[in-house]
């Protein structure tokens, strides 16, 4: 599909259907194949657009981040699989921290304190990058420059406007909302849920993953 005739409506109905067949495999595989579908098929209409954004370029990650359920769930299973056991205990420390303060920040707030992911690094690169949110990476910057003025905390500053990739955020939001039906569609647990707050979710509770496999829902309580 070319990026200049993109139909949205299209889109959806073919990459729902898509993700319906892989959803109706065994659950242990057809989640994790669903979302990497789902960001695969996204970028691959995104194929070739120009973009700012490049390692060590953290500028819009004080931005809230929401994930689908099972989005959290593999974010999760891949830090226990990947990171070292001080990573690991850092990135923890970090989730904590983020479940009691930052996740009740609106974004503003979140800017004027520079309050960032939790699953950013102490050297500001993503941890989780390979695995990152859909969301994530609908957000591109086509001018790194006007990202990081604009991002930056300052006090009664005009904010300068963010050059951005309008087609590719809508690629991708239109990918997470397909995902999302068919997850719903499959009686999978289709909410979102601030990423913080989700994946610490499995790590200190493992038992969530089998719960979420079996088509079961998280605690409501991690909403409130």
């Amino acid at each position: 599909m070319m990026t200049d005739s993109f139909n949205a409506d299209a889109f959806h109905s073919e990459l729902t259907a898509s993700l319906s067949n892989v959803l109706a495999g065994a659950p242990g595989t057809a989640l994790t194949q669903a979302v990497e579908r789902t960001a695969a098929a996204a970028a691959l209409v995104c194929q070739g657009r120009p973009m700012a954004c490049a390692a060590g370029c953290p500028h819009c990650c004080v931005l809230n981040v929401a994930v689908l359920v099972p989005e959290a769930m593999i974010i999760a299973d891949w830090m226990k699989e990947r990171l070292s056991p001080e990573e690991m205990a850092a990135a923890r420390e970090r989730l904590a921290y983020h479940r009691v303060w930052g996740r009740w920040m609106d974004d503003e707030e979140r800017i004027a304190k520079h309050e960032v992911c939790p699953m950013l690094n102490g050297e500001g690169s993503c941890l989780i990058h390979p695995v990152r949110p859909i969301v994530c990476r609908a957000v591109t910057s086509l001018d790194s420059t006007t990202c990081r003025d604009a991002l930056r905390p300052g006090v009664n500053e005009e904010a300068p406007l963010v050059l951005a990739d309008l087609l590719r955020r809508m690629v991708f939001d239109t990918a997470f909302l397909s995902l999302a039906e068919a997850l719903q569609a499959h009686g999978y647990d289709s909410r979102s849920i601030d990423i913080g707050v989700g994946v610490l979710a499995f790590l200190e509770h493992p038992e969530n993953g089998e719960m979420v496999l079996n088509r079961g829902k998280l605690p409501a309580g991690l909403w409130r």
